[in-house]
């Protein structure tokens, strides 16, 4: 009987040990991008049309400063999303067609940490389960016309996102996974440059 009693307060302490409360992981993550000069890391972007059955998985890299953000994916071809100034370009290989347009006020939450903090406070979040190092948690925002849910895994210890993932009301979802990450080292200057096609047609608006 004491070997159970034992055993049973074992249990509660790992729990008590592994459990992080809902502020605690905001808080983390909001002290640790705060203080973040730039973050480079391999990309997978993966989108599923749930109108479609299909799913499309986009391979690549992301660097990001507190100035600008350049998501560049190889694979299945080549595309290249450019947030710098209050401007956005993207272009598309396979369309050969490049989109520059200025950033909407009500979209100037575009890469994938400013996503989960915007929708933080004004959703229901909970835990859905952790490991020592690990944590995963669920967002569901109340009253957005767009957004279902939104799903991120973090590191418990101090708030970097390693997955970021977002359903629409159609049943639509885009998941970002972060690899290779590197931490506040110098980015190249040629990093935020490219060499579009003489022959690129460019959509302005």
């Amino acid at each position: 009987m004491k070997k159970a009693i034992a055993v049973s307060l074992l249990l509660i302490l790992s729990v008590m040990l592994l459990s992080i409360t809902t502020s605690e992981i905001y808080q983390r993550v909001s002290s640790f991008y705060a203080n973040l000069r730039s973050f480079q890391a391999k990309v997978q972007q993966t989108n599923y049309y749930a109108q479609l059955k299909k799913t499309i998985t986009y391979k690549g890299t992301i660097y990001l400063t507190s100035e600008r953000m350049l998501m560049h994916f190889d694979q299945p071809t080549v595309q290249r999303l450019k947030i710098e100034n209050g401007r956005i370009e993207l272009y598309d290989a396979s369309s050969n067609t490049l989109f520059k347009t200025l950033m909407q006020p009500e979209y100037d939450k575009l890469n994938p940490v400013e996503i989960l903090q915007s929708y933080w406070n004004k959703s229901k979040v909970s835990i859905i389960s952790e490991t020592k190092d690990r944590v995963n948690i669920e967002l569901v925002p109340q009253n957005d016309d767009f957004i279902q849910s939104l799903s991120a895994t973090l590191d418990k210890n101090n708030g970097l996102i390693y997955k970021l993932s977002y359903k629409d009301k159609t049943g639509n979802s885009v998941t970002y996974n972060f690899s290779s990450i590197k931490l506040n080292q110098g980015i190249p200057s040629s990093v935020w440059k490219y060499d579009y096609p003489k022959n690129v047609q460019i959509i302005e608006s």
